[in-house]
């Protein structure tokens, strides 16, 4: 596996943080998705599955909640490329959202007419397209794409509980006209290889933290093998993550079991890191606002969304098995 980064991966894990850094917040989706268009991590360089992993790591190394969105308008600007809406998507100009659960899916009949709810489907804005998997009599689950201004398209805003500001909302269909975009395996192939990456960068944001108190207060220090023991096991734990993330980055195409096994891998280290930066730093992360408390909430959409922990074992066994 090739280990050194090329000039544009370079590029886009500066792009990335900068990107992050001007967006602690998400305030304006729309702003992030033409940033993404600017820095050509939706054209171009940008084409490269892996320049969009690196960017991604480094963006929510500074900013979870813009590095989620920006993953999932990504992954629906390339599920759509080709459509009507692709360019629009790459350029900018729309906001792709991504519904992020599969326990409730609508259904498409054969006109093409979607009926039923999606939920927790992200970013969403007034005039954006989500694609979201749907059940068809004849081909079982397909992707599909839709306007969210459509006729028969109702969106109930939700609040989640980590991943502050990102608009995510249950979209209901009664009717609505939809293009099919094809299987859901490529698209949830990318879209989890991409939410490892913004697992990566949660994850090692925990790390910083916790290295910086510990350096601040000499725990880091020879003799405090308790905290370098903690600080030793995230690093590796992340580090190992890093690896099957980059290798589902590097398939072509996207594969479905590889980027389920980083994601697995990924929300246990994201996971751990956390744990163990709390552990390090202690009371303080019991503050509200402290960074550390955010990372907490936020670390548990990566075990929730785009494919629960269950289902990414059950995606590795089914192919471990077949071996």
């Amino acid at each position: 596996m090739r280990l050194s980064y090329s000039a544009a991966e370079v590029a886009a894990r500066r792009a990335g943080a900068a990107i992050g850094q001007r967006h602690p917040r998400l305030d304006e989706s729309l702003d992030l998705a033409r940033e993404l268009a600017a820095d050509a991590l939706t054209t171009g360089a940008g084409d490269d599955l892996m320049v969009q992993v690196l960017a991604l790591e480094a963006m929510a190394g500074e900013s979870v909640v813009a590095a989620m969105a920006a993953a999932l308008h990504i992954g629906a600007a390339f599920a759509l490329d080709g459509s009507p809406f692709g360019a629009r998507l790459r350029t900018g100009a729309l906001v792709g959202a991504i519904a992020l659960s599969s326990e409730v899916v609508p259904g498409v009949d054969r006109n093409g007419r979607l009926t039923g709810r999606a939920m927790f489907v992200a970013p969403v804005t007034p005039s954006g397209v989500a694609v979201v998997g749907a059940r068809a009599a004849e081909d079982g689950l397909v992707a599909c794409a839709v306007a969210l201004d459509a006729p028969g398209v109702s969106v109930s805003l939700l609040e989640p509980a980590g991943l502050t500001g990102l608009p995510c909302a249950h979209v209901d269909f009664d009717g609505c006209p939809t293009e099919r975009v094809g299987a859901t395996t490529p698209v949830m192939a990318r879209i989890r290889t991409l939410v490892s990456a913004v697992g990566l960068g949660l994850g090692r944001r925990a790390l910083r933290e916790a290295l910086v108190v510990a350096r601040a207060t000499g725990l880091a220090s020879a003799g405090e093998q308790t905290v370098q023991g903690l600080l030793a096991d995230a690093a590796t734990e992340l580090d190992a993550a890093m690896l099957l993330t980059w290798k589902a980055a590097l398939r072509v195409p996207p594969s479905l079991p590889d980027a389920s096994m980083a994601k697995l891998a990924v929300t246990e280290a994201a996971q751990g890191a956390v744990a163990r930066a709390t552990q390090v730093i202690g009371i303080e992360t019991f503050s509200t606002g402290h960074v550390v408390a955010q990372l907490a909430r936020d670390v548990r959409a990566l075990e929730l969304l785009a494919g629960r922990t269950e289902a990414l074992r059950d995606a590795v066994a089914e192919v471990a098995l077949a071996d």
